[in-house]
This record gives structure tokens, C-alpha cells and sequence, in this order.
């Protein structure tokens, strides 16, 4: 586990992140996903929305490739951050889960074709009893087909 600064990392897994997509979508309706976080431990848990998908394209979210394996641009927002406020924290209930719906359109130039889509490499910072902490939320790949 890597450490941020002023934060501790763990050994634990306190989240499971998963993605799901339709396999087939038609791009004049957008192509959309649905990024999930499941709190596994038995505390609410705080999750630090920047830099996940729950706060929607102001980062890179995701590594997403054509068929022959050549990623695709990010054109959305690159927002840089000062400190954190109690506002910038998502509770999650113990054993919930939190879903949110994104079109993949509204930041990447997606065409027809076949992509893989998977969530970018980042750590997740998150508050338990006041304590910083970090982990890395991994994300099963996905495979979308894509028609006009």
C-alpha cells in the first residue's frame, strides 16, 4: 500500500469497486457505466470523492482502449485540489454500497468500435474515526461494443 501525506496506509481491503456496462451501446445515446463502492468493514466510512468517479470528470477516471489496444485521450477537466472539507466526503454506511452512472462521451472521443475500459490506478483516501487512511480500489476490466 502507498502512503499520502498526512495519511496511513492500510492492509486491510475496507472497499470493493466494481464496473458494469451494457455490452452493447449506440453512441448517439452515450455510452455509460456504473461505478460501484461497496464498504466491506463493520464502520461508516468517509470516501474522499476526488479523484473517483463520484465526482464526476474533473480527473482521469479511466484507461480506456480501442480494439487494437491504443488508449484513448482524456479531454476533461484536470482540477487541482488545496484541502479537503467535511463536503468533499462521501459516507458509507457499514456493508452498503454507492452507485453512480457515467457517460464515458462527456470526457473521452469514443467512436464504433470494440474498447476495454478500466478504472485508472489511484489511491482511495478515506476517513475511519478521524484517521487518514488510504487504499488502492481496483476494479474488474470491462469490454464495450459501441454502434452509431
Amino acid at each position: 500500500m502507498h502512503s499520502v501525506e498526512g495519511s496511513t496506509p492500510v492492509n486491510i481491503t475496507p472497499f470493493r469497486c466494481e464496473m458494469s456496462a451494457p455490452t452493447n451501446q449506440q453512441l448517439i445515446h452515450g455510452v455509460y457505466l456504473i461505478f460501484t463502492v461497496t464498504n466491506l468493514t463493520d464502520n461508516p466510512l468517509q470516501l474522499l470523492r476526488w479523484y473517483t468517479p463520484f465526482e464526476g470528470f474533473l480527473s482521469k477516471l479511466f484507461i480506456i482502449k480501442n480494439k487494437v489496444g491504443e488508449p484513448l485521450n482524456y479531454n476533461g477537466m484536470m482540477v487541482k485540489r488545496s484541502t479537503a472539507s467535511n463536503d468533499d466526503y462521501l459516507i458509507l454506511p457499514a456493508k452498503e454500497k454507492v452507485k453512480i452512472t457515467l457517460n464515458l462521451t462527456q470526457a473521452y472521443s469514443l467512436s464504433s468500435g470494440e474498447y476495454t475500459v478500466q478504472l485508472f490506478p489511484k489511491n482511495l483516501q478515506y476517513l475511519q474515526h478521524e484517521e487518514h487512511l488510504t487504499t488502492q480500489c481496483s476494479a474488474n476490466i470491462l469490454k464495450i461494443k459501441v454502434f452509431p
